[in-house]
Parts: C-alpha cells; sequence; structure tokens
C-alpha cells in the first residue's frame, strides 16, 4: 500500500474512533437521562462509526481484505476483531427492510422496539422477530432479532488502538 494512501486511511479511522466514542458518550448521556431516544441516537451512530472503521479496514463485505492488510498491520488491528462485524449495523440502517419482512414473517404481529433494560425475561413468550432493537445497558449487549452485538468490546478494541493510530496517522506521507 501506498505510504500516501496509508496515511490517509489512517486518519479516516481515527477520525471514525473518535466519532465512535464520541456516541459511546451519547449513550451514556442517554441513559443517565433515561431519555431512550438520545440513549438509542447514540447507539445507532456508534454502530455506524464501527461499520466505517470495518469498511476502511477490509472494505465493504471484506472485499478488500487483503488490499487493506498493511492498514490494519498499522494499527494492530487483527481479523478477528470486533470491528469487522457489521450485522447489527445492517439491522438498524435498513429496518425498512426487517419491517417488511417481519410483517410477513410474524405470526402476531407483536412489535417491541427501543427497549433498554435486562433482555433475559424481558419479553418471554415473543417470538424472535417480534423483537427489534433492545439494549441491555449491564451486559452492553444490543439484540435485534435474536442477534446480540456486544458494544463494549468494540468500543475496548477503539480506546485500545486509539494511541497508535493516533501516532500513524500523524506521521509524513512522505
Amino acid at each position: 500500500m501506498d505510504l500516501m494512501l496509508l496515511r490517509v486511511f489512517q486518519r479516516q479511522v481515527d477520525l471514525e474512533c473518535r466519532f465512535l466514542l464520541l456516541a459511546a458518550e451519547e449513550v451514556d448521556q442517554g441513559l443517565r437521562g433515561q431519555n431512550v431516544y438520545r440513549t438509542f441516537y447514540g447507539l445507532q451512530n456508534l454502530l455506524n462509526a464501527g461499520a466505517n472503521i470495518s469498511k476502511a479496514l477490509w472494505g465493504p463485505g471484506g472485499k478488500f481484505a487483503g488490499a487493506r492488510k498493511p492498514l490494519r498491520d498499522s494499527i494492530g488491528i487483527s481479523d478477528d476483531s470486533p470491528l469487522r462485524h457489521v450485522g447489527m449495523r445492517n439491522n438498524f440502517e435498513h429496518v425498512d427492510e426487517r419491517i417488511d419482512e417481519w410483517w410477513q414473517k410474524s405470526k402476531g404481529h407483536n412489535h417491541v422496539d427501543l427497549n433498554i433494560g435486562p433482555k433475559k425475561g424481558m419479553f418471554g413468550g415473543l417470538e424472535e422477530i417480534d423483537q427489534f432493537r433492545l439494549f441491555d445497558p449491564d451486559t452492553t449487549d444490543i439484540t435485534f432479532w435474536g442477534q446480540e452485538f456486544n458494544l463494549r468490546k468494540i468500543v475496548d478494541e477503539v480506546r485500545s488502538i486509539a494511541p497508535k493510530l493516533a501516532q500513524e496517522a500523524n506521521k509524513p506521507h512522505w
């Protein structure tokens, strides 16, 4: 990878990491203020920033994984990084498609969405397809149709790479 291209990608990843950490602060503020909308606004932005990091590091759908390996290596990101997974962001971003699918497949057409609290026992008896965006602040798990994603893992990963990333991104490109 050309050095200038590497630096541009490093700066882009650094920017998205900053956005991700700001979004995590927004989630915390929403939780402290017991504001569901602010909490989910922060969650959605956190997932978007994480997906943008993933796309920079691996390309959309991983199609540039080989070409972007020098970028990942430069900041210490392995292929098993939690930043690689974009499925939960896709659930949030394509919620319109999920609603259409829910309408076709749900037997009872129950609709549970934007819930904050422990998942266990919260909606016993409801089909997974009826349970949209659920967030457990104790575990930091987001659940959508039974699919779980842990936010703490990506926030911790971003915090761990931030110093090295800032150092690399600020090096000259020549």
